[in-house]
């Protein structure tokens, strides 16, 4: 621990192969890269969304599990074997809703957080129900919020969070490859919008349904970095790159640090004096 800058804090982002409804191979995919994780000594590890078996409308509600099925079951086995924070996105069934969401697991094994996504495209609206913006977990490991994939595009989805005082933004995501290039942008764009570090957990593979690739492009970005005499590359802590390769990244964060840092920016105080618009954009 650094006297100044408090006690560090590592996040990894796993960025697996996803093998659509072969739950058990994803299984065995996931708990690898989580033990990979673990040994880098990882306080936070995330994971795609829909890590377990892919987001495939034909298949859409047989993939689908409760808040306490099998997939939830297997993140709090994951989060006490190896005694970290867990991040992922599950294909959540509720009633008659199956929404795309996240889970944050905490390594007692209990579910310490969900989230279901808030941007839902017109051609999947039949099938994926939409929730609604997400309040800030706050934990050991930092005050957290999530998204999901598409959200990411959106600022209105992770607005609140800046006004919630959020560390870090998890994003799970298993977005298509062939709308790749602006994510980059899009991740250190949401990191500077919320003052706060984004992890963003992609996943890789193809959807055989929609005959498309996902795009990988793992990253965890710092959103506080403001000098542009700095490296033009300072607000990237770590990177997969391009290409669609498995991998772990990760990245050590010191949150008193931060906190100081930004309490002494004037974004916070000017979000709330002068900037009142409601998530659906209207003033109110």
């Amino acid at each position: 621990m650094s006297l100044f800058r408090g006690p560090g804090t590592r996040l990894a982002a796993v960025q697996m192969r996803i093998e659509p409804g072969q739950r058990e191979e994803n299984f065995a995919r996931a708990a690898k890269m989580l033990s990979e994780a673990r040994e880098r000594r990882a306080d936070l590890a995330c994971l795609p969304a829909t890590f377990a078996t892919g987001l495939n409308f034909p298949t859409l509600r047989a993939d689908a599990t409760a808040d306490d099925g099998p997939v939830v079951q297997f993140l709090a086995e994951q989060a006490r074997t190896l005694g970290m924070h867990i991040a992922a996105g599950v294909l959540l069934s509720e009633g008659r809703d199956v929404y795309d969401a996240a889970v944050l697991v905490g390594p007692g094994g209990d579910a310490l957080g969900w989230y279901r996504r808030c941007c839902v495209w017109a051609g999947e609206s039949d099938y994926v129900s939409t929730g609604v913006p997400g309040e800030v977990v706050d934990t050991p490991v930092g005050r957290i919020g999530l998204l999901v994939s598409y959200d990411l595009r959106f600022p209105e989805a992770s607005r609140a969070y800046v006004a919630q005082d959020a560390d870090l933004i998890v994003c799970v995501a298993n977005l298509f490859g062939a709308f790749s290039h602006p994510v980059r942008s899009i991740c250190r764009a949401r990191a500077a919008d919320n003052e706060c570090v984004l992890v963003f957990a992609s996943g890789v593979g193809e959807n055989r349904f929609a005959n498309m690739t996902y795009l990988g492009r793992s990253m965890i970005v710092d959103g506080l970095v403001q000098d542009t005499r700095q490296e033009p590359d300072a607000d990237i802590l770590a990177e997969a790159g391009p290409g669609l390769r498995e991998a772990v990244i990760d990245a050590e964060v010191h949150w008193r640090q931060r906190r100081k840092i930004r309490a002494d920016l004037p974004f916070h105080d000017d979000l709330r004096s002068t900037w009142t618009v409601s998530h659906d954009g209207r003033g109110r």
